[in-house]
């Protein structure tokens, strides 16, 4: 069983480090760095900095977007972080949020992914590499790093085309879909569709499930902190709203007060979600929540689960899933 945490670089410097080293010394085996712009700490200083304080965890952005860097250069950031950190290094792809959008970008199209894919896959091989395609551009380009072998390529998605297009081309896919086991299975079928078309088999892949979570014994304060996400699915990836039943009328209404991009920005639309979306699409509550919503996943035939932190304390959280809520999971 692999656990993973994703987290938004909130914290200072010397608290990000703490979560780390809690990170690694209770079991995790990935950290992932949220690529959030303007958002929070800059994503490759931080990764940096959990490459020095670690002798273990694998370590990426969740996720690196087409517009806001041109891919040669993210690739060149995570190469740097992979010489740092003796070889744990992934990047992790995916269309881009609101980061993007304050910036003036839209998200990316899936056309436009498999480009930035294509040409990361092209530099690793060597160069001088010449790519003119409709969106990104290399002139006898080369990495001055020289990779003992490729850095795995993962992909974060949740709609169909996404993870039908990480199915096809990626190493590894975090998949979000909520923690609903029937949207759990949808996802998982996106992607085997892709694999199965590219020729593969979704079993080479490390596929993860990313699960959106608080936890604490508040359970008020965990359903405050998760509500957003929750909000977040009607409006970005209707079709999981669909499969566990949030009525049509309840997703209009929360299109029409919450415009899309990052879960944050979702404040306006809170009053139209429900217990049971929050149950749905995320984790709320107390470790013998968490325990029994991941025994679920793990049951379905996951073994790889990434937790995104959704708390204020992420500190205390990941203390808790390490000492708490990981160990019983290990044990199912």
């Amino acid at each position: 069983m692999r656990f993973g945490i994703t987290t938004m670089a909130r914290e200072p410097p010397e608290r990000f480090r703490k979560l780390v080293e809690t990170a690694e010394a209770g079991g995790c085996d990935y950290l992932w760095v949220c690529d959030s712009s303007l958002h929070a700490r800059d994503v490759y200083s931080y990764l940096t900095l959990a490459a020095s304080c670690t002798n273990r965890l694998k370590l990426g952005p969740n996720c690196t977007h087409p517009y806001t860097r041109h891919p040669a250069i993210n690739l060149n950031a995570m190469a740097t972080i992979n010489e740092i950190s003796g070889g744990r290094a992934i990047i992790a792809v995916a269309a881009g949020d609101r980061p993007v959008m304050e910036l003036g970008y839209r998200m990316a199209r899936v056309a436009v992914v498999r480009e930035m894919i294509e040409l990361i896959r092209a530099l690793q091989e060597g160069g001088p590499v010449s790519i003119d395609g409709p969106t990104f551009k290399l002139a006898d380009a080369t990495l001055s790093s020289a990779f003992p072998s490729p850095l795995p390529v993962y992909m974060a998605a949740s709609g169909p085309r996404m993870l039908q297009l990480a199915g096809e081309l990626t190493d590894g896919v975090l998949f979000l879909s909520g923690a609903n086991l029937p949207c759990i299975r949808y996802a998982l079928e996106q992607i085997e569709t892709g694999a199965r078309g590219a020729g593969r088999s979704a079993q080479t892949l490390d596929i993860g499930c990313t699960v959106y979570g608080s936890l604490t014994d508040d359970e008020e304060q965990a359903r405050a902190e998760c509500r957003p996400m929750a909000a977040w699915f009607p409006q970005t990836a209707p079709q999981y709203a669909e499969i566990v039943g949030v009525p049509p009328e309840t997703i209009e209404k929360i299109k029409k007060a919450y415009a899309g991009g990052h879960f944050d920005a979702a404040t306006e639309a809170l009053t139209h979600v429900t217990d049971d979306m929050i149950d749905a699409f995320t984790i709320a509550g107390p470790a013998h929540v968490w325990i029994d919503r991941l025994r679920q996943i793990r049951a379905a035939g996951l073994e790889h689960i990434n937790i995104f932190l959704l708390t204020g304390d992420k500190l205390g959280m990941v203390e808790r899933l390490v000492r708490d809520v990981l160990p019983k999971v290990r044990e199912a």
